[in-house]
Parts: structure tokens; C-alpha cells; sequence
């Protein structure tokens, strides 16, 4: 009998904490759908100031927000624009350019990506390890329509290696996600690597080539090496092989994300953790 008192004790206490737990989703539902309606009243220029003054803490629900907003693109190029939302002593203590461009995939359009793309030509700098972490992760959003315009991009010698190489990246994304364009892009990718003199790009390039798995591919792999096109710092002729058979290809971390994974309320708070550690603490 006490046995059995016992085990109603615990099947209470577990219906309690799953009572409570429902409650407070049901809370935190109404409050996001709350909030939600009172962004609908916002006018675009209202909602993008309110975007800045929450500086690294915006949510899932105000990027969505903006993005769906015809004049949305309007304001984020103001922005993009303007070196001062660039700074960490400026308006939303330069976190508000960062959030844009998580942004300009969710609205989707040719105008969008050419913006995004012009900030990787021109602001590279301020990027910095944004253009190889998160910009491939942008770009692939854009889908299959954004592949004429990343391979027109990427073939530009004139760019940065590492914004050449994010691009590819993205479009090794966008070649397994769509699997009827893999041999459109990894031809590309081929002919980029015959045609380059820039050795950066050309061993990071070699390793997007490599992760079609493609043994067809070889022979323009070595004679990059032969002719002294490959950094083999990076990357060098032992590894090849290797890689053209590994299973884990580093595209593959970047096809398991998505633009709006920015604004979650983990990332937000490891961006706080690794930004702001004293605050944390």
C-alpha cells in the first residue's frame, strides 16, 4: 500500500510540472503574440529604429517582421549605408548591420541579393569572419534563382579570396540542396580552378570540389598543384584523396542552417556570452 501511495505521489508531481509547463507556453505564446500585433502597427521606419535600439537582443519575430515589409529593402540599404550603424559606439551599438543582412535573405528578392552582395564587395572588412561563418549561409537562402548571379560574383577575380570562396561555399550549398544543378556549379567550380592565379581561392576552392566526391575531378586538382596555383599551407596533395572520400564535407555544417537561426534566443545568447562575458557573468 505505501508502494502505492508513493507512485501516486509521483504521477501527481509529474502531472503538476506537466500543468505548469503547459501554462507557461501558453504565456509565452500570448506574449509573442502580443508583441506580434504590436509590431503590426509599426510603420517600417518605426519597426527598423526599434530594431536599433535593442542592439544585439532582436528577436525572431521583429526580423520576420521587417522582412515582410514592402519598403523593407529601402531602409536596410540606409542603413547598410551608413558607416556610423557599422561602429559599436553608433546605433545599436553596431550590432543593427549584422541583423540586416540575416535579413535581406528572408525577403528573398534579385534587389536583396545584389545588396547582400555589394556589402560583401565593398564592406568586407567590417564583416570579417562573418563572410566565411555566417555570408554562405546567406547566399544559399537565396535558392536556386541565385545561382546565375553567385557564379557571375564568384568569377570575379577582382574580390577578396575569402569572399570568392564563401560564395562557392554557398553555391556547393545550393548544388546539394538542389542536386539537379551539381554538375552546372561543379563544372563552374572547374573551370574557376583553371582559370585563377589567385592561390587562396584556388586550395579553398579545391576543397568544394573535392566534397562532390567526383574522382572525374582529379586530374584538374593535381595540375593545380603542378602549376603552383594551390597553397598547400592550406591545404596539400597528401590530403586529396581524402577528402574527395570523406563523408563529412564542410558544406554539410552549412546546409543544416538557416538565416533565421540568427535571431534565435540561443545564438543571441552565445553572441552575449562571447561578446559581452563580463556582463554575463
Amino acid at each position: 500500500m505505501a508502494k502505492q501511495k508513493k507512485l501516486k505521489g509521483r504521477v501527481k508531481g509529474r502531472r503538476r510540472k506537466k500543468e505548469t509547463e503547459e501554462i507557461e507556453e501558453t504565456e509565452e505564446t500570448e506574449e509573442i503574440e502580443e508583441r506580434e500585433e504590436t509590431l503590426d502597427y509599426m510603420s517600417t521606419e518605426q519597426l527598423v529604429e526599434h530594431m536599433v535600439s535593442l542592439g544585439l537582443n532582436v528577436t525572431e519575430e521583429i526580423a520576420l517582421e521587417i522582412a515582410k515589409r514592402e519598403d523593407a529593402l529601402f531602409h536596410i540599404r540606409k542603413i547598410l549605408q551608413d558607416g556610423m550603424y557599422w561602429r559599436q559606439i553608433g546605433p545599436g551599438d553596431g550590432w543593427t548591420p549584422f541583423h540586416v543582412i540575416h535579413i535581406l535573405p528572408l525577403i528573398k528578392t534579385r534587389d536583396a541579393l545584389e545588396l547582400l552582395l555589394d556589402i560583401m564587395r565593398y564592406d568586407n572588412e567590417e564583416l570579417g569572419d562573418w563572410i566565411t561563418e555566417d555570408t554562405p549561409v546567406q547566399l544559399a537562402a537565396f535558392g536556386e534563382d541565385a545561382i546565375e548571379p553567385l557564379k557571375e560574383f564568384a568569377s570575379d577575380e577582382t574580390l577578396e579570396s575569402f569572399v570568392r570562396a564563401a560564395t562557392t561555399t554557398a553555391l556547393n550549398v545550393i548544388a546539394h540542396r538542389y542536386p539537379a544543378h551539381q554538375e552546372e556549379i561543379l563544372n563552374h567550380f572547374r573551370m574557376l580552378l583553371n582559370d585563377t592565379s589567385d592561390t587562396v581561392f584556388g586550395s579553398l576552392l579545391i576543397c568544394e570540389i573535392l566534397s562532390f566526391g567526383d574522382p572525374s575531378v582529379l586530374d584538374d586538382v593535381y595540375s593545380a598543384f603542378d602549376e603552383g596555383w594551390v597553397d598547400t599551407f592550406l591545404i596539400d596533395t597528401d590530403n586529396v584523396e581524402d577528402m574527395l572520400n570523406d563523408e563529412k564535407q564542410e558544406y554539410m555544417m552549412f546546409m543544416e542552417r538557416e538565416p533565421l537561426d540568427h535571431f534565435s534566443k540561443e545564438n543571441i545568447h552565445r553572441l552575449m556570452e562571447s561578446n559581452y562575458p563580463e556582463e554575463e557573468e
